[in-house]
């Protein structure tokens, strides 16, 4: 006998209108039992074959256990039709792409109802914030609909759970890590440790802290109000970060889970502030993947055009929380920039006698017209860059940086000065310094060797950014 029962997930206007459901085989029809109590029935094996509840099909593949019951039906003449252009969502490995058949198995759960609580009352108080409106409201529906996590894998690669299970009493003794020496339920000795590992996103949502407890290094500085030159661990200066930049993708899988994980641990969230980015595509807006050969091999772009050109090409154009179109013609561009800026750099060095002889000082910086100009152009780059940077608009910073260094600096100022080059070069050397300070964050390597070249002593990554 069959129970028959009518939910929502039915759709009584396809087909017959009624829908046969195998609870143990399916996650709609899970669903559907759980809200009717109905009875689990296993019938797939392990072995991925059918088992002895399934009569004369035992032991067929699922595949062939489907090909029989239609067979055996038209036989019976009780089957009026087969839709063979009916397409339907399949699961599939992501690697060999074999159909995956699901099984109810015992795993290994965290009760997400106090987490989500505790998370979502962190950002009604503001503790943590989404720079996007619209994210937010994701990670708030994400929140409202999460089940109780399943922690547990079947694989062999990832850290083992700590749950060993008793030959004796067949309880399970939990630990936070340590070989237990005998049973917590019966006291018995022959203990046997699960071999599921933890789910990735279980370990990684535990990142923002865990790192920082383990390690033994101190920071001497100031924090919370703490005294100047109290000895500070890592974890008490650096946690909580300031602002969690990832992709939008995995804001369920991990950035909802690091702030209920790091809330449960630790009493504070794991982040301030959390920056989204889009995903990378190719330049028609198209995803990139191995299958539709568009893909750009950032290995390949470092040796051709070198990372900065890279890092360049990925940022231009690309608005923060939006898809990022990345092309080869773009970076190739780049690589163009970071050739200008050598050059302004080998043209001040070129005209200096020694590395050192035009450090600027009240002294020997004259001012022209042109300087301050340039110095007027300088101060309102520094200006809307530092804005930009301080509300993540990275995009309109470097293309604020590339009108003012290749076409201010370089075409229109450095031009002009070439008939005073002399008088001019300490102000040529001061732009191009701080120019350096403001493209540092995007292009590290040609700035830093280039700052090197002018002989500073303390290392431009060290150096302190330009002010206004």
């Amino acid at each position: 006998k069959i129970k028959v029962v009518a939910d929502a997930a039915v759709d009584p206007e396809f087909g017959s209108g009624v829908v046969k459901v195998t609870p143990a085989h399916d996650p709609v029809a899970w669903e559907i039992g759980r809200r009717h109590n109905l009875e689990v029935k296993q019938v797939i094996g392990l072995d991925g074959r059918l088992n002895e509840k399934t009569g004369r099909y035992q032991g067929l593949t699922v595949k062939e256990a489907r090909r029989k019951v239609v067979e055996d039906l038209q036989k019976a003449e009780l089957l009026e039709k087969v839709d063979e252009n009916y397409k339907h969502a399949v699961a599939v490995c992501y690697r060999c792409k074999s159909i995956i058949e699901p099984l109810p198995m015992e795993q290994w759960f965290v009760k997400v109802a106090p987490l989500v609580e505790k998370s979502l009352d962190a950002m009604d108080k503001g503790e943590v914030k989404f720079t996007a409106k619209r994210f937010d409201k994701i990670a708030r529906h994400w929140y409202a609909n999460l089940y109780d996590w399943n922690i547990s894998r079947q694989i062999v690669w990832g850290i083992r759970i700590p749950a060993w299970r008793c030959e004796k009493c067949r309880e399970w003794t939990v630990t936070a890590g340590e070989v237990p020496e005998k049973c917590a339920a019966c006291s018995g000795t022959n203990l046997v440790q699960d071999e599921d590992t933890f789910d990735t996103w279980f370990s990684s949502s535990q990142w923002p802290y865990a790192t920082l407890m383990s390690s033994k290094s101190e920071v001497i500085g100031k924090k919370s109000g703490g005294k100047k030159g109290k000895q500070l661990s890592d974890f008490e200066y650096f946690y909580p970060t300031s602002v969690m930049e990832t992709a939008y993708d995995i804001i369920p899988f991990w950035v909802i889970r690091m702030i209920m994980l790091g809330l449960y641990e630790t009493g504070k969230v794991p982040f301030r502030e959390v920056l989204i980015h889009g995903l990378v595509r190719d330049k028609e807006g198209k995803k990139i993947s191995k299958s539709k050969g568009n893909v750009i091999d950032p290995l390949v772009m470092v040796e051709r055009y070198g990372a900065d050109a890279l890092r360049m090409g990925i940022v231009w154009g690309a608005k923060v929380e939006n898809d990022i179109a990345l092309s080869e013609e773009n970076i190739r561009g780049q690589r163009n920039f970071a050739n200008k800026i050598w050059n302004i750099a080998r043209f001040v060095l070129m005209n200096e006698s020694g590395s050192n002889k035009f450090q600027v000082t009240n002294n020997n910086l004259k001012e022209s017209e042109d300087d301050r100009w340039i110095l007027k152009e300088l101060e309102a780059t520094v200006k809307k860059v530092t804005k930009s940077l301080d509300t993540y608009r990275l995009n309109e910073a470097i293309e604020e940086l590339y009108k003012f260094v290749w076409h201010r600096f370089a075409d229109v100022y450095l031009e002009k000065t070439k008939a005073r080059r002399a008088e001019a070069l300490p102000m040529l050397r001061l732009i191009l310094k701080e120019s350096l300070k403001l493209l540092h964050p995007f292009m590290p390597f040609v700035t830093e060797a280039i700052w090197e070249e002018l002989g500073e002593k303390e290392m431009l990554i060290s150096s302190s950014w330009p002010k206004a």
